[in-house]
């Protein structure tokens, strides 16, 4: 539900012609791109391997945020009225200091907020209002969460200190009134917030805001703004961007957030790169292309200036995946109309099919399904947000 989907939606007579050029050209130059892709051993008829459904709240249970409202472990199978109006988008979770979880996910109204500490019985607690917009991504920092909307609006700031009772404490919009992603650099407190806009819709780069110094008054601290960077992964002085239209990662110097500069670029095979994450170590980093029948891909950055490709994954041929997050040796990803995929990454260059659950029942293709996956950390809990279907609470079997 990313840049391809605006085209679809607003050139729907092109649609054949945006599902073949979402093949990409020929990449056969580039590093590694012989290798076979690995898949998912799915049938037709599967819709799981090594992970069990626990709960699921549809988008009208979303919407309606009525506290102690336990969702049923089953499918939606009927269809859900006012559908055409409701969908979710961004996806993440908080975890409080008493070790409580929560899952934070984007949907057209506004941002979700649903304890899962009991996954088979989360509890509903609230909808953080918002204008309507199919985009909505969500990080945290400490006990706030930041929220961003390709609406005109801003950056809402929720408190989450009192998680039983979140609130959104203001619209921060000093520098730009939309956004579509944000990243964030855990140490120091930095917000990366991705293709912001002014209040004429120009585009104004790459936003750093300073959320340390008063996580409620974000100060800006920086910008970048030499390509469009569509989302990006912060490790120690170093950020990965994802530049979508321009088809490349790039890593940039963020040592110094007022001096950005960039170190190199790599085009990733579908020319369409959508996000990234990095491997622990460091070492290797895994990007996605958000084009029909591009598999997400393994870099070797043992020579940054000359990344080399080592592996590759799609769930079924012709599908997107489309975000990645890496904890410890996993890796989960969302995979639109594939749902969510678990993947064993202690040898990058070697990609081993953990499990999988399918949240989407529909055709296999197009920009459909799964949009964010989020996995606490050393854990088997996964909370996964669906376009048309809402939130999943999905727990890793396989060990």
């Amino acid at each position: 539900m990313e840049v391809c989907m605006r085209i679809l939606a607003v050139v729907a007579s092109l649609l054949a012609v945006a599902v073949a050029a979402c093949e990409g050209p020929d990449s056969s130059s580039e590093p590694g791109t012989s290798l076979p892709p690995s898949t998912a051993p799915t049938t037709a008829t599967t819709t799981s391997f090594n992970m069990r459904l626990l709960a699921h709240l549809d988008l009208q249970m979303l919407m309606s945020a009525s506290p102690h409202q336990h969702a049923r472990s089953l499918h939606h199978d009927e269809p859900i009225e006012g559908l055409a109006a409701l969908s979710g988008s961004g996806n993440w979770g908080y975890t409080s200091p008493d070790g409580r979880r929560f899952a934070l996910t984007g949907t057209s109204a506004g941002l979700s907020i649903v304890e899962v500490t009991q996954p088979d019985r989360p509890v509903n607690l609230a909808l953080i209002a918002g204008p309507e917009s199919q985009w909505r991504e969500v990080k945290t920092w400490g006990a706030y969460a930041y929220v961003t909307t390709e609406a005109v609006h801003g950056l809402d700031v929720v408190d989450l200190r009192n998680p039983d009772h979140p609130e959104k404490l203001r619209t921060w919009n000093e520098a730009f009134v939309s956004a579509h992603t944000l990243c964030v650099d855990d140490t120091r407190g930095l917000l990366f917030v991705n293709g912001t806009r002014n209040v004429a819709r120009e585009a104004t780069g790459m936003r750093v805001l300073d959320v340390r110094s008063d996580p409620t008054n974000p100060r800006e601290v920086g910008s970048f703004g030499d390509f469009y960077v569509h989302d990006c992964y912060v490790r120690g002085n170093y950020l990965f961007v994802s530049a979508i239209y321009d088809g490349f990662e790039a890593v940039l110097d963020i040592s110094d957030p007022a001096r950005i500069r960039e170190l190199t670029r790599f085009f990733t095979g579908g020319r369409f790169t959508h996000n990234s994450w990095l491997t622990d170590d460091g070492r290797y980093v895994f990007t996605t292309d958000e084009r029909a029948g591009s598999p997400l891909e393994g870099w070797d950055l043992s020579d940054m200036r000359n990344p080399r490709k080592v592996s590759e994954y799609i769930g079924q041929s012709g599908t997107i995946p489309h975000n990645v997050m890496i904890d410890g040796n996993r890796m989960v990803v969302s995979h639109y109309t594939e749902g969510v995929h678990l993947l064993d990454v202690s040898d990058p260059t070697r990609l081993r099919v953990m499990g999988f659950y399918d949240t989407y029942d529909g055709n296999a293709s197009g920009f459909a399904g799964n949009w964010g996956a989020y996995i606490f950390p050393s854990s088997d809990l996964i909370v996964a947000s669906d376009l048309q279907g809402g939130l999943f609470v999905i727990q890793y079997t396989g060990r």
